[in-house]
């Protein structure tokens, strides 16, 4: 029901708002500082992470918030910063399998109160780094505080049976992007033709790639008009939508946001590292966006039979306040 949402907040409450209504419908003290919330996909539960590493699952039926169970994480770090739940997202499909990223730096899945399986190697101890499952569930992407993208396998036969305890899993692939906060994967197909790492970018297929308008820079700084899109390999897209739909899009903001075209390159650093036993093809085309902090949006793209990622486009976005 898109009429009501979740929030937490370091007063240690959890609410559930009525939009229509413009208020709190239901809350509950939680005794620890909130720093993650999210809804089950079907809308009748609710995550709820604390500072100290706690997770509780509260029913939410009727929009009404119900303690039902909390979640064992086996975080034994003595230090609660250390703790943190720092973000939910739920694996494509399922409304009990559950990916937590914490500030232990570790990324957990749990399936209904069950700890199955640990993600090691990226860096996560202040930031609010959330991990993200690509939508068909077979590799997790992370962020991390080390300025690197990690990238890590995940499937269905790789997962413990629930009597054979917690799979820990620590090999990955990485990809150097500075000062990186957020990395999520694209969530359309991917699908690659005639591939060549080179600057001849129309070898690239344009199937299921994100869009990106064309800016014509007139003089004026921040002075941006759209008329199409880029011959990049992000042209040409995942649906039919035109050209004014993509600069509706980016004007709704203006002027407090401005897209500034930076030069794209294909010269980017990029890591190759073979995994034993996996099946490197289902990862061809992979695409993966970042945002830094210095407010850089960025697009990467897997380009080999290995994981080669590429930086194909880069986007600075200007915002006045916070």
């Amino acid at each position: 029901d898109d009429k009501y949402f979740i929030s937490g907040s370091l007063d240690a409450k959890v609410r559930i708002w009525s939009i229509p209504d413009r208020k709190v419908v239901d809350w509950n003290d939680l005794n620890e500082m909130v720093t993650a919330a999210c809804y089950t996909p079907d809308g009748q539960g609710a995550l709820v992470g604390s500072y100290k590493g706690s997770c509780h699952l509260y029913n939410t039926s009727e929009n009404k918030l119900q303690p039902k169970s909390q979640i064992n994480l086996q975080n034994k770090r003595k230090k609660s910063h250390q703790k943190k739940i720092t973000g939910f997202q739920f694996a494509p499909g399922s409304s009990s399998e559950v990916l937590v990223t914490s500030a232990d730096s570790r990324i957990r899945v749990v399936d209904s109160s069950d700890l199955i399986h640990k993600f090691k190697g990226f860096r996560n101890t202040n930031s609010q780094i959330s991990a993200s499952v690509t939508a068909n569930g077979k590799y997790v992407v992370c962020a991390s505080e080390d300025s690197y993208v990690y990238v890590w396998k995940h499937e269905a036969g790789s997962r413990p049976s629930r009597n054979k305890g917690v799979t820990v899993t620590q090999s990955y692939e990485h990809f150097h992007c500075k000062d990186v906060s957020v990395a999520i994967p694209w969530p359309g197909t991917w699908g690659l033709r005639d591939i060549q790492l080179d600057d001849n970018i129309d070898e690239v297929s344009t199937a299921n790639h994100p869009p990106t308008p064309v800016e014509e820079y007139s003089g004026n700084e921040g002075s941006l008009s759209a008329s199409g899109y880029t011959n990049s390999p992000l042209h040409g897209t995942i649906s039919s939508a035109t050209n004014s739909y993509f600069f509706d899009r980016i004007s709704a903001t203006w002027p407090e946001e401005k897209l500034v075209q930076v030069t794209r390159t294909w010269s980017s650093p990029k890591t190759s590292v073979d995994l034993p036993g996996v099946n490197q093809d289902t990862a061809c085309g992979m695409v993966i966006v970042t945002a830094g902090l210095r407010g850089e949006i960025r697009t990467f793209q897997n380009f080999g039979c290995h994981f080669e990622f590429n930086w194909v486009g880069r986007e600075h976005l200007k915002g006045e306040g916070k």
